[in-house]
């Protein structure tokens, strides 16, 4: 069951980031998509951080390594949504700008 619920949410997670950085879809249906990704690993995120504040009194050392986790996470996750939505593409083979001179 394990097995079964990991793949199914692997599947729907990756699919939908895929299809949110894809500028071929509508805004209409990007932008809802983008805001569900942004959703759920801020969720994710905040729940490490509710575990380290509520860890502090009773293991300072658990709480820490929680708070360095979300930290991590926390850039990982910048990191990626920077890259995957804020990449400059251009088609004229130049990284610096984006626009269709020649």
């Amino acid at each position: 069951m394990d097995i079964l619920f990991e793949l199914f949410l692997e599947l729907i997670v990756d699919g939908v980031i895929e299809t949110s950085g894809n500028k071929k879809l509508s805004r209409w249906i990007r932008y809802p998509l983008i805001a569900l990704v942004v959703l759920f690993f801020g969720a994710v995120i905040a729940l490490i951080f509710y575990l380290a504040l509520g860890l502090s009194s009773n293991e300072p050392v658990a709480s820490v390594i929680f708070s360095l986790l979300g930290l991590f996470f926390l850039v990982g996750t910048v990191l990626k949504l920077r890259k995957l939505y804020f990449a400059k593409r251009a088609d004229n083979g130049s990284e610096e700008t984006n626009d269709k001179r020649t």
